[in-house]
């Protein structure tokens, strides 16, 4: 295995450029995947994400206690998509850090808390699934909107906390000699912190979240499953029951009231599983797309991979940010796909926004030819006269 030492790049000798060739050059050929990646990232993550938060606050049939913490998430994407992107971009046409010590880190630790607050959110549904379903009746006490906004300010509050040491890791750093510059990185020159961080962020981020939701929706698997067999067995002893026909005063009864029963239990479970699979897609994905990057953060801090690089390993680091900020748009798209409630709320919004629009229009022409009919009056009672 190679190891790449701290020693191998003079920052302030070896690190020139050409000033006007860095305002003036563009190498399209790399900008352009990466900035149509972004662009619908934006697009597409703030269309949906703000669909989400809305269809949930203003209509009462959404406000479950699943949706609000999804509404939630839905907030943190919106702050990594509205504040974190447009700096991203901006940064791709310099070859530099131009941008000042304080965006620096800003973006940074706003991209953190986003990041934290995503996983805590959805550590925060498992568990309350898990209740909803293994434990019903402490879920009535448990898993209430009351509740569910508290966990959610708590949610908030621990990510901001959480979020704080990027601040002390990420620097605005000086290079160059003849020509001085700046690089917005993380704090290469103090390795004990800078891996602390790394491995800090790897554990809060992925391995206990994960550990947590994988315990939490394999118990919920395991009691939809036994739920499933004890119904078909009932099911199965009602269709044997039936075959018995009773004979009383030589009328046949052999019709009971209970199939529209076990009509709506196959309903629910069957709406039971769509959520299980549409929460599991939603924390699946999460790990594909942020579990790259904090891997790559942590093999580079343990000087495993390189920092400056080029070639393969830059197109792959490329690749894994743009995943991690990727993410922050798919979950609207999952709801669309996989949830029904998601689905109708989505056509209801935007058929009233198309309705009003028409209404606006028809109200304006309406008054248009109201006017247009008493200047006419006037114009004719003039002429009489």
């Amino acid at each position: 295995m190679e190891v790449y030492e701290m020693g191998e790049y003079d920052y302030n000798n070896e690190y020139e450029y050409d000033v006007k060739e860095s305002h003036s050059t563009f190498h399209w050929e790399e900008l352009s995947p990466v900035l149509v990646v972004y662009g619908i990232t934006f697009c597409l993550g703030l269309c949906g994400n703000s669909l989400i938060v809305y269809a949930t606050y203003r209509y009462r049939r959404m406000q479950s206690v699943t949706n609000v913490l999804l509404a939630s998430l839905a907030s943190s994407d919106l702050l990594l998509i509205v504040f974190c992107i447009p700096v991203k971009v901006a940064k791709l046409f310099s070859y530099t850090w131009a941008l000042g010590s304080f965006l620096c880190k800003c973006v940074h630790y706003i991209q953190n808390v986003s990041m934290i607050c995503s996983v805590l959110t959805l550590t925060a549904i498992s568990i309350e699934r898990y209740y909803a379903i293994v434990h019903p009746m402490r879920a009535k006490y448990i898993c209430t909107i009351s509740q569910a906004r508290r966990v959610i300010l708590l949610t908030w509050a621990l990510s901001i906390i959480l979020a704080i040491p990027i601040l002390f890791v990420q620097i605005q750093m000086s290079v160059g000699e003849k020509i001085k510059a700046f690089w917005c990185v993380r704090d290469w020159e103090n390795r004990s912190l800078w891996i602390s961080h790394e491995v800090y962020m790897l554990v809060l981020v992925l391995l206990i979240p994960f550990c947590i939701m994988t315990l939490a929706y394999s118990l919920i698997c395991w009691e939809v499953w036994n739920v499933m067999e004890r119904r078909n067995l009932m099911t199965s002893r009602h269709a044997l029951s039936r075959n018995h026909t009773v004979q009383h005063d030589g009328i046949q009864l052999n019709k009971l009231s209970k199939p529209k029963k076990v009509k709506y239990g196959r309903d629910d479970t069957r709406m039971v599983k769509q959520v299980i699979c549409m929460l599991v897609a939603v924390v699946f994905l999460f790990a594909i797309c942020w579990g790259p990057v904090l891997i790559d953060n942590v093999l580079k801090a343990y000087k495993i991979l390189p920092k400056i690089r080029t070639g393969p390993l830059k197109y792959m680091g490329t690749t894994f940010h743009l995943m991690a900020y990727f993410n922050s748009c798919i979950n609207p798209v999952i709801y669309g796909f996989m949830s029904k409630n998601f689905r109708d709320s989505f056509k209801t919004v935007l058929c009233c926004y198309k309705e009003g629009a028409k209404k606006r229009h028809a109200s304006t022409a309406t008054s248009s030819i109201r006017h247009a009919s008493r200047s006419g009056s006037q114009t004719r009672n003039t002429s009489i006269r």
